[in-house]
C-alpha cells in the first residue's frame, strides 16, 4: 500500500515537472486582447459553425489568421468552404498560401495549380487579369520548391524562391521640400536648326 502511494506521488511530481512551462518561457496571447480583431474572429467563427460552407466568412477568417502567422488555423477555417465550394479559385489560392507558410510546398503547389486552372477555365467567382497574374506567379514560384523539404534545407528553398520572384528595385519619388510649392519644370525646347 505504501509503495503504491509513493509511486502515485512520484508520478504526479513527474507529470508536474514535465507539463509545467519553463520559468523563462514567455506566453503571448494568440489574438490581441480587447481588440476589434478578436471580436471579428469570434463573429466569423460563429458564422462558420452555423454554415461551414460560407466562403466569404472562411476567406476573411483565413486572411486574419494568415496575418497573425497561424497558417494551420487558416487551413482549418477553409476546410468546410473548400468541401462546399471546390470550384472557387479564391479558396484554393488562400489554401496554397497557408500550405506554403506551413512549409508544405508540394501540397501548396497542387492548390496553386487548382486555383490557376479554375481561374482560367471558369471559377464560380469572377477571376480578373490581376488575379490570374498573381496565381501564375505563385504557381511558377512553388514549382521550383515543390519537391524540396523546406524544413531541412531552408537556405536552398529561399534561394530558389528568390530566383523565381526576380526581385526588382523600384525607387521612390522624391518628396517636395516643405515650404516650397512643387512646380513642374518645363521640358527644354529646341529651335529648328539649333543644336541641343
Amino acid at each position: 500500500m505504501v509503495t503504491r502511494v509513493l509511486d502515485l506521488a512520484i508520478l504526479l511530481l513527474l507529470a508536474a515537472a514535465i507539463l509545467m512551462p519553463r520559468p523563462d518561457a514567455k506566453v503571448k496571447p494568440a489574438l490581441p486582447p480587447d481588440s476589434a480583431m478578436r471580436q471579428r474572429v469570434a463573429e466569423l467563427q460563429t458564422e462558420l459553425l452555423a454554415t461551414p460552407g460560407n466562403a466569404p466568412a472562411a476567406l476573411e477568417l483565413a486572411d486574419i489568421f494568415m496575418d497573425l502567422r497561424h497558417p494551420d488555423w487558416a487551413l482549418a477555417s477553409l476546410a468546410g468552404a473548400l468541401d462546399a465550394h471546390p470550384d472557387d479559385h479564391r479558396l484554393h489560392h488562400l489554401a496554397s498560401l497557408a500550405l506554403a507558410d506551413h512549409f508544405e510546398p508540394g501540397h501548396a503547389y497542387t492548390e496553386a495549380q487548382k486555383a490557376l486552372t479554375l481561374c482560367e477555365s471558369g471559377s464560380a467567382v469572377t477571376c480578373g487579369e490581376a488575379e490570374r497574374g498573381r496565381l501564375d506567379l505563385l504557381k511558377s514560384t512553388l514549382e521550383r520548391v515543390k519537391n524540396m523539404d523546406m524544413r531541412r534545407d531552408p537556405n536552398s528553398a529561399k534561394e530558389q524562391l528568390i530566383k523565381a520572384l526576380r526581385l526588382t528595385y523600384i525607387p521612390k519619388k522624391a518628396a517636395p521640400k516643405p515650404g516650397k510649392p512643387s512646380v513642374p519644370t518645363p521640358a527644354p525646347t529646341t529651335q529648328p536648326g539649333a543644336r541641343p
